[in-house]
């Protein structure tokens, strides 16, 4: 009896520690503000996402020995976790009682699922011990010691736990032989060497409390460590926002409001701050962010980090921006998706950094001193370019190309965007673009001097005030016009028309970046490719606003398939950065080395004469990184390779 008290006050003691510290951090979400986006619509796709995700965790699978570890961890600590509540239930009816009782016969399988899950496990661990200690991978090196200490902890309760577990079934055996038990028995027959046990029975109780106090332990500590996840993940998964990871919420401009953005930890969202406790800190967003891998002070891990630690935080007088957020970490992020793609569980740090630029630029009016040009040009030109807008159709003269003011419908809007209207390189392109769909028949206008920045630039900057000026005049024409069907000439334009301008009030029935558009010219025989007169290889550059943000990967291939191709080693949804997203293209990148330098050397490492590009940044910095390294690779837009082999008869 006098166990029984004793197992069910240890038992109580953690369970209660457990919930009050869980229900402590749960009630910390609540200084967060509401989030505007639906995360509970279409619950019963949520549930499978969550579920399959949850349990199968694809995108572990990108590293794959540290998959294969995490998954035997994982799933053997789910079935051994059957044996603990045969523990839990010992305890209280102790010593009696075992699982005999309800399944009968099917017992011995029981008892051999928990000898190898328990062993499985502890071979697991050991490797994953072994794996930070003797040859750690990068994302692991550069964790906080804090951190690291948290792992080995964690690593090593649970080792104890399936070590004791084992000792507890080897001894349980000899008390009472089941047969099919092997691992176990050989933990117990090495303990017997070791320390020479007569007495099993007082052994037998020995390791069974030991067991329990490693367990009751391991409890208490969980929702105190960054492991906490395994709680979290669950509901993380299931709120995860389902819309293009390329849109970010609109932010309302209250006039009457003395702050705009999230200059405060009370000031995120409380998905936000839901981030902050999920995130275990396991690098795998650093591994892949451009900023990280050009030596930029931008880590996505610890970004999330700083959520986590502005929400614990008890000194009030610590500031978010500047005592734990360095203002250099949020204008070095690219916002190429690199991070959001690599996570397992789902974390959202675009939208974060995001509102933190918000924060600096609308209501502290700091931002890097260049911005200041790219913002007074979007103001008066309506384009980050020192341009008139009155010239914006220029790049079409002598072209059969003709304006919505003039016909005032046609069956396509072809947004030109700023880079194609006054970029003189990429006017080649929208020449392109222009001279496939003459051939293919398709009717088409372009706004001209109405068109105006589709926003992009403005709201990554943070300067979501001008974005609205400018969203709100282009969504005017495109209902003056009764605008329906959309084609861009800019990934970022196309990201933004489609996935945002829904936001403020515009839906399109159909926003089409060009390689789509190309792709179902070349599948509906709109247009023929010639074969090429000459042998040269052709690469990819895939565009982070179409590849990652919006899944379109295999369209520009398609544009480019009469040509001998060769993959990038970073390509699809991994790809690597060019280093202008984000509204980076209208700063300097004096911190590290360049980002479009590195992926530059990774084309011509390729091989590749030709590298194919589909978005305007992307040319620009491709093109800037390989004149820089001294090589001769051309770089071409899909739209440029396609008009030079259309046939044309």
């Amino acid at each position: 009896m006098i166990q029984v008290v004793l197992f069910a006050l240890l038992f109580m003691l953690s369970i209660g520690i457990f919930i009050y510290r869980l229900s402590y951090n749960f009630k910390l979400l609540g200084v967060g503000q509401g989030d505007d986006d639906s995360r509970t619509d279409t619950p019963l796709a949520r549930l499978g996402y969550t579920v399959v995700n949850g349990l199968l965790q694809p995108k572990m699978l990108k590293d794959r020995n540290a998959a294969i570890m995490h998954y035997v961890i994982f799933f053997g600590f789910l079935m051994v976790s059957l044996g603990t509540l045969e523990t839990v239930a010992q305890g209280f009816f102790y010593p009696t009682f075992n699982l005999a009782e309800l399944i009968g016969s099917l017992y011995p399988l029981f008892l051999v699922s928990q000898d190898w899950g328990n062993f499985l496990v502890a071979l697991a661990v050991g490797y994953a011990l072994a794996r930070r200690i003797f040859f750690p991978p990068p994302r692991l090196q550069t964790l906080s010691k804090a951190a690291k200490l948290d792992a080995f902890i964690i690593l090593t309760f649970i080792l104890a736990l399936v070590t004791s577990s084992l000792w507890v079934l080897g001894l349980q055996h000899q008390l009472k032989p089941h047969g099919w038990l092997l691992f176990s028995v050989l933990f117990t027959e090495v303990v017997n060497i070791i320390f020479a046990i007569d007495d099993v029975q007082f052994a037998y109780r020995a390791v069974w409390w030991l067991h329990c106090l490693v367990l009751s332990s391991f409890i208490i500590f969980l929702p105190f460590s960054k492991h906490q996840h395994l709680i979290w993940v669950w509901l993380n998964m299931f709120l995860k926002n389902r819309n293009s990871t390329g849109r970010l919420r609109p932010l309302v401009i209250d006039e009457q409001a003395e702050s705009f953005g999230v200059g405060k930890v009370e000031q995120f969202s409380w998905k936000q701050l839901l981030d902050g406790l999920t995130c275990v800190e396991c690098g795998r967003c650093t591994e892949q962010c451009p900023a990280s891998a050009t030596a930029k002070p931008l880590d996505p891990r610890l970004m999330i980090h700083h959520l986590k630690d502005a929400t614990f935080t008890t000194d009030k007088d610590r500031k978010l921006i500047g005592d734990i957020v360095n203002v250099d970490e949020l204008w070095a992020c690219t916002t190429c998706g690199a991070c959001m793609e690599a996570c397992p569980l789902d974390i959202e740090h675009i939208p974060a950094i995001v509102d933190m630029r918000r924060y600096l630029t609308l209501t502290e009016g700091s931002f890097p001193a260049e911005l200041a040009t790219t913002f007074k040009n979007l103001e008066t030109n309506s384009t980050p370019w020192a341009f008139s807008s009155a010239t914006r159709a220029e790049w079409a003269k002598g072209l059969d190309v003709k304006q919505l003011k003039d016909v005032k419908q046609a069956d396509y809007l072809f947004w030109v965007g700023c880079a194609g209207s006054f970029d003189n390189r990429y006017k080649k392109v929208s020449r392109s673009i222009v001279d496939i769909l003459n051939k293919a028949g398709v009717s088409f206008a372009i706004l001209g001097n109405e068109e105006r920045c589709s926003g992009d630039t403005a709201r990554r900057l943070g300067n979501e005030y001008l974005a609205n000026m400018q969203i709100e005049e282009n969504i005017n024409n495109f209902k003056k016009y009764q605008v329906k069907k959309i084609i861009t000439g800019c990934p970022h334009c196309f990201n933004t028309l489609k996935n945002e301008y829904p936001d403020y009030g515009f839906t399109a029935d159909k926003v089409q970046h060009h390689s789509q558009f190309i792709a179902e010219l070349l599948a509906n025989n709109k247009i023929t490719m010639t074969t090429p007169k000459t042998d040269e290889t052709v690469t990819i550059h895939d565009s982070c606003y179409l590849s990652r943000h919006n899944d379109i990967i295999e369209q520009p291939r398609l544009t480019i398939a009469n040509h001998k191709t060769i993959e990038l080693p970073r390509a699809k949804k991994t790809s690597f950065c060019c280093g202008a997203g984000g509204g980076r293209m209208w700063m300097e990148e004096t911190i590290g080395t360049r980002i479009n330098e590195n992926r530059a050397q990774e084309i011509i490492d390729s091989g590749a004469q030709t590298a194919a590009t589909s978005c305007p940044f992307c040319m620009t910095m491709i093109k800037d990184g390989v004149t820089a390294l001294g090589k001769d690779v051309v770089v071409k837009d899909i739209a440029e390779i396609v008009a030079n082999d259309m046939v044309t008869s």
